[in-house]
């Protein structure tokens, strides 16, 4: 799989912001599923962001490992999403 030349900002933010609004740790399908976004770009979001240190992948014990928000992976959503606010004008729940 490719890297990210360029990645989409609003797919970040849409990623960390769904980790951060669940009430409880989704797994990736249902991070995948949650942000709608197909498989293979999914996949790449996920490995930037598990890269970058925005996300983990926390062990449950029994069943496939939970995506969390890291401290850094909440303070750059809340950067990225103000950033996005200001020049755009688009509202984030992270926001609110």
């Amino acid at each position: 799989m490719e890297p990210l030349e360029r990645p989409d900002l609003y797919v970040v933010v849409r990623l960390l912001e769904t980790v951060r609004t669940r009430a409880t740790p989704p797994t990736r399908t249902q991070l995948q599923i949650a942000a709608g976004m197909n498989y293979s770009q999914f996949e790449r979001y996920l490995e930037l962001t598990l890269q970058r240190g925005l996300l983990e992948l926390t062990d449950r014990g029994a069943g496939p490992p939970s995506v969390t928000l890291t401290r850094k992976g909440y303070d750059a959503l809340m950067f990225l999403a103000r950033g996005l606010r200001d020049i755009t004008g688009t509202a984030f729940s992270s926001l609110r």
